[in-house]
């Protein structure tokens, strides 16, 4: 079981230092960051996840505090 997590964490590594290269050359090439979000949130809503999930936390931190 070790060595099975020890290929977990080497497959990990090796897609972080490929997405941080593939990144990388991105910005030196002259990516435009605001076009690259804008089509990420157009395929995925990414926003709307996130404000659904900020107001889950506000309701459910709301009744947190009505416990206590």
């Amino acid at each position: 079981m070790k060595k099975g997590w020890r290929v977990i964490l080497g497959i990990v590594l090796v897609a972080l230092v490929l997405g941080g290269l593939c990144t990388g050359v991105g910005f030196l090439t002259g990516a435009d960051t605001q076009r690259i979000l804008q089509n990420v949130n157009d395929h995925y809503r990414l926003t709307e996840y996130a404000q659904a999930y900020v107001g889950y936390f506000k309701q459910m931190f709301q009744q947190l505090t009505r416990l206590l």
